[in-house]
């Protein structure tokens, strides 16, 4: 009677959520891990446990370069002119980045901080959440919330910019071609390459108009300055900015040009490039027909987030928020096969995890900066042209029998 009588009370209790048995555990904690605000709650507090340990206990030494750009901006010094005094590097972004810096600049150093890595993750982790199916959010947001950390320990732009794109094909995806138009002229206005994000307007019949759209966008960001600083001393910055550019094109990156580098292939960065930029468009025009297919459009973007890391030259370790947020759109949005999930799986673990604390250092030692990232990225991009062409391909045949 007893063991009836417990029995009961349990089944009561657990339909009244009072009580949990150990099989019941697991779903609850799974739904509870991939509720969207358990993620947003880690997301945030990233960005406040990197701001404790770069600004308090450590120097962000990126986002001293982007604070101090704005106070040198307004005072009508040299943008580009190394200031050890400030920190340990050059500014190397648009004069109109250092004006949009105000609202971190002028707020006390570690406040700024904190918000400026708050801005970074929920960006990402917005972008991906209005990008995807309701039924991917959590997935894509915990697959990338690592190299975003990653990117937030050095005070980076990269996971805003990867989230700039994203918005971009959003917007142009439901021809919003002003606010796509805006996203593609801040991420050019911060790391140039964005601007490929123009690319996704092509197979639009408003193609004409987002183009002109984004142009005055961009001319509208570039003059920006001349709120704070006449027009004489913005042509001097552009020029200063122009001199710096000149003197570091040579420099490579972990990039598919640091490959060409190290196999004896010593061509400028541009050539490549615009080969990249070719094979980009050739694969649009290849898969046109099939542009209604939402999947294929995922895959697509994904196929541009890499390659703006692959062919930037002067990539690094910490943009790889770019490429693996583009990759996991990729996997995604692709049918489920064995050999995607291998090659997904391969590549995030050597490009994400290899770079990371839970890696030993004679295993990080033993493998090379271009096997731990370059390598991995470039045969990816190489896969994933194949698949989208290959794909094509077997449509075709499809429809021809």
């Amino acid at each position: 009677m007893r063991s009836e009588c417990g029995k009961s009370f349990a089944r009561r209790n657990s339909s009244q959520g009072n009580f949990l048995y150990p099989r019941d555990l697991k779903p609850k904690l799974v739904e509870l891990i991939l509720d969207q605000r358990t993620l947003l709650s880690v997301y945030v507090a990233a960005a406040l446990v990197v701001t404790i340990q770069r600004g308090v206990f450590g120097f962000p030494n990126d986002y001293a370069i982007f604070r101090a750009s704005f106070w040198n901006l307004i005072g009508n010094n040299d943008l580009y002119a190394l200031r050890l005094d400030q920190a340990r590097d050059y500014f190397k972004y648009s004069p109109t980045f250092a004006l949009l810096f105000a609202p971190f600049a002028v707020l006390p150093f570690a406040l700024g901080l904190f918000f400026w890595n708050a801005l970074n993750a929920l960006a990402i982790f917005f972008a991906l959440r209005a990008l995807l199916p309701r039924e991917h959010w959590a997935t894509a947001q915990i697959l990338v919330a690592l190299p975003a950390l990653r990117s937030l320990q050095s005070s980076q732009s990269n996971a805003l910019v990867a989230a700039l794109i994203i918005v971009a094909f959003v917007c142009l995806e439901r021809r919003w071609l002003w606010r796509g138009g805006l996203a593609i002229a801040l991420g050019a206005i911060i790391k140039i390459f964005p601007a490929v994000a123009v690319i996704f307007a092509l197979p639009s019949k408003d193609r004409v108009r987002a183009i002109l759209v984004t142009g005055l966008w961009v001319m509208v960001l570039i003059a920006l300055p001349l709120l704070v600083i006449p027009p004489s001393a913005l042509a001097a910055q552009y020029r200063s900015w122009g001199a710096l550019e000149q003197r570091e094109a040579a420099l490579v990156g972990s990039s598919a040009m640091e490959l060409l580098r190290n196999a004896g292939i010593t061509w400028p960065a541009w050539p490549i490039q615009l080969i990249g930029l070719a094979i980009l468009l050739a694969v649009l025009l290849l898969r046109l027909r099939d542009w209604d297919d939402r999947n294929l459009r995922l895959q697509f973007l994904g196929f541009v987030m890499v390659f703006c890391v692959v062919f930037n030259h002067r990539a690094e370790r910490q943009s790889a928020v770019i490429a693996v947020a583009g990759m996991v759109i990729w996997y995604l949005a692709s049918p489920r096969q064995v050999w995607r999930t291998t090659l997904f799986a391969v590549v995030y673990l050597v490009v994400v995890m290899a770079g990371s604390a839970v890696v030993p250092d004679a295993i990080k030692n033993a493998l090379s900066a271009p096997v731990r990232f370059s390598i991995p990225l470039t045969v990816l991009w190489l896969v994933m042209l194949g698949d989208l062409t290959i794909g094509r391909t077997n449509r075709q045949l499809g429809e021809a029998c």
